[in-house]
């Protein structure tokens, strides 16, 4: 921490910092100036950026470069990139993804959904009714005949 500015001792004949001053002082030397702060994440991430190109072009030599008994180590990447196959499976998960969001924003609302389900009774109800007309016609036009 740096604390500039503040004394706390009398041995140079300047008052010492109390109270609020001198906790605002403190606050303020604990939280580094922000373009210190951007500049020190800039050089950190320059030098992450600089790493991870050099992991990937080790990766990338030890894919393609036998070693000593002439054995290739196996990455983790495809050499020559997607299949056609693997991109148009994609294409159908997504595809199914979006066709259930469509089906899940039909209702948004509780009443849409409320009165959907009484719509779906209703018309299962004039269903039955006609169902009930047909076997009491068949009924009234079966003769019975024992023998």
């Amino acid at each position: 921490m740096n604390f500039q500015g503040v004394s706390y001792h009398i041995t140079d004949h300047t008052k010492p910092l109390m109270g609020c001053r001198r906790w605002a002082t403190e606050h303020q030397a604990i939280y580094p100036d922000e373009d210190e702060l951007r500049k020190e994440c800039e050089e950190y991430m320059a030098g992450f950026d600089e790493r991870e190109k050099l992991k990937l072009q080790r990766e990338k030599e030890m894919a393609e470069t036998p070693d000593e008994d002439g054995w290739i180590t196996v990455t983790k990447g495809t050499k020559f990139g997607a299949s056609v196959e693997s991109a148009q499976e994609k294409k159908k998960d997504y595809d199914k993804k979006m066709e259930k969001k469509k089906k899940e924003m039909l209702h948004l609302y509780s009443f849409q959904e409320r009165e959907n389900r009484k719509e779906s009774l209703a018309v299962l109800k004039q269903k039955f009714q006609e169902d009930k007309q047909k076997i009491a016609k068949m009924k009234s036009a079966r003769k019975f005949k024992p023998y």
